[in-house]
């Protein structure tokens, strides 16, 4: 429904629903920039209000523009698309930001839409997949179960600004999407890490953890390393988001590069 742009070929639309398979599995194709998006794909919730993409000739999508209950709008493209196209549909929504990877989002800047830019998590890639950790095993570090995961949100309230919900951790043990590790001092987790969106070739990193007052012991990097070797054992390239740098220092020094960066833009 609601045709709204078409150059050369290729047009964009407004979908009815964001629930289809083709829009999941376009997503997919970048789990690394796309991992928020892909939450509010898997939930049961009605995350999205409207969503449209840009299709070729061939009806493969090419781009896609999310607008969030919350007000925000996210977006993601595979190569080129139109920019002036999805600019147009951008006006006439209200919402208070853009929030998306620079390298497709920044060519929305001259297009008179921002009133402000702020810089956001920066996406890093496992840069070296050969790569040795200097250790054979931590005892200390074991797997995630679902009845650790009501502590493991627990911690990650008192850490975190934003984290997926439990509901969401639990279909994703259950499914064998992704997994997790931690440490346990007492009988309370002090450390973990997670992955999620697991393919047979890569994985993103996420959730990692320190309960506060444990931190500077080397905890959580114990838990990453641990993950990330284990699922480099299985071949797959691994990503992940931060925002911290202190524990961007720490991937770093893991292998872990920035290809590139969440950006801001909020609306005039």
């Amino acid at each position: 429904m609601g045709l709204r742009s078409k150059r050369g070929g290729k047009m964009i639309k407004q979908l009815e629903s964001s629930s289809g398979s083709k829009l999941k599995d376009f997503i997919a194709q970048d789990n690394a920039r796309n991992y928020f998006i892909r939450l509010g794909l898997e939930s049961d919730k009605d995350v999205f209000k409207s969503v449209y993409v840009e299709l070729d000739g061939s009806e493969q999508y090419q781009a896609a523009l999310f607008h969030r209950a919350s007000g925000n709008l996210q977006f993601y493209a595979k190569d080129s698309f139109e920019v002036s196209g999805f600019a147009s549909i951008i006006k006439k929504l209200e919402f208070g930001c853009l929030i998306g990877p620079a390298s497709f989002c920044d060519k929305f800047i001259d297009k008179d839409l921002f009133e402000s830019i702020k810089d956001g998590a920066i996406l890093a890639a496992l840069t070296d997949r050969k790569r040795q950790y200097d250790f054979e095993s931590f005892p200390e570090v074991t797997s995630l179960r679902i009845g650790d995961l009501e502590e493991v949100e627990t911690l990650y309230k008192e850490v975190f600004e934003s984290f997926s919900p439990l509901d969401v951790m639990k279909e994703k043990l259950k499914s064998g999407r992704g997994r997790g590790v931690l440490i346990r001092e007492g009988n309370q987790i002090i450390a973990v890490a997670q992955s999620e969106f697991e393919s047979p070739k890569s994985a993103l990193i996420v959730g990692v953890a320190t309960r506060p007052g444990y931190e500077r012991r080397g905890l959580a990097t114990m838990c990453l390393e641990v993950l990330c070797k284990e699922l480099m054992q299985e071949g797959k390239n691994l990503f992940l988001q931060y925002d911290n740098i202190d524990a961007g220092r720490i991937y770093e020094r893991l292998g872990f590069m920035a290809f590139d960066r969440v950006r801001h833009y909020r609306s005039r």
